[in-house]
């Protein structure tokens, strides 16, 4: 069953700044997508990482086993990650009108959107170096699901995915979850007890998500240190959690995907913890982030943690 998303009858009457709110959301794509089919995904930015493993291809790996979702709820990016390991069967019908109106959108807009969500002659915001290897071709959205056009295989899951949030997460299929502070002792004690301890895993887990931001106040220097404490956080989680490129065996193993904000404290935060300690540091908007947003993710793999 389907819902055709309209806008409220009673618009008229919201304050304007809730009208256009409505007004955007009614005509984002990947907001429409996510309404038409329900049973897809639970939130928008499950596109983003649809877009973000499009390109870096970190859950499509057979020796990925394990997976944590730091601040996970309402559960988006934890279904793509079941999907992406096969403990779903996902309708994906919804992900065809994205990319169509996508593509409609690259016709109108010509030339003037260049790589991955940066205009052609613009450097990358946070760090003023080019980003020509972050270019994502359209998604094929049964290849990206591994779903077949004909036949959908039962939901056979291989590893272990832990999500964590202080908000409570829906159940889904092939994936635990914990409604606690992942910083909190208590979540360390569920978390390792909750990662396979199988021989040279080492109990920790191959890639490690983070999409958190904090509640926005209106003060940009308060919220910018809002996001730099978050991302400091889920770097001390991965020094405790995330499994190196060297106990992997491959070159790019031991993923961390962190969300972080533009701004000089963050190209400060990248250059002292993430570059010393990943043998890639990537930035990426990916499309389904929008243009007027500030957010953007880092893509970090090869861990080789040489900090202490």
């Amino acid at each position: 069953m389907s819902f055709r998303a309209t806008l409220p009858s009673l618009s008229h009457k919201l304050p304007p700044s809730s009208r256009a709110w409505l007004s955007r959301q009614f005509r984002d794509p990947y907001v429409r997508a996510r309404l038409s089919y329900p049973a897809n995904y639970r939130s928008r930015s499950a596109f983003k990482l649809i877009e973000l493993d499009q390109r870096f291809k970190f859950l499509q790996h057979d020796d990925v086993k394990t997976v944590v979702d730091l601040g996970a709820a309402p559960g988006g990016w934890s279904q793509v990650v079941a999907g992406k390991m096969g403990w779903t069967e996902q309708s994906v019908a919804g992900l065809a009108e994205v990319m169509h109106a996508r593509a409609k959108k690259k016709q109108v807009e010509g030339q003037a959107r260049g790589s991955f969500g940066l205009k052609g002659p613009e450097k990358e915001p946070d760090t003023g170096s080019w980003s020509p290897d972050v270019q994502i071709d359209e998604v094929d959205p049964l290849r990206e699901l591994g779903l077949d056009q004909d036949i959908t295989p039962p939901p056979v899951g291989r590893g272990t995915i832990v999500a964590v949030d202080l908000l409570r997460i829906e159940p889904i299929a092939g994936v635990k979850t914990l409604q606690m502070d992942f910083l909190s002792p208590e979540a360390d004690a569920y978390i390792n007890a909750l990662l396979p301890s199988e021989p040279g895993t080492e109990g920790k887990a191959d890639v490690i998500l983070s999409d958190m931001a904090g509640n926005f106040s209106g003060n940009k220097t308060a919220d910018i240190e809002s996001s730099i404490d978050i991302c400091s956080a889920v770097f001390e989680f991965a020094q405790r959690h995330l499994r190196t490129s060297k106990s992997i065996g491959r070159r790019q193993g031991g993923v961390l995907v962190l969300k972080h904000f533009a701004h000089p404290r963050s190209v400060e935060f990248r250059a002292e913890k993430l570059t010393p300690n990943f043998g890639m540091v990537h930035y990426v908007k990916p499309p389904a982030s929008r243009a007027g947003s500030g957010e953007g993710y880092w893509v970090c793999t090869g861990w080789k943690p040489v900090t202490t």
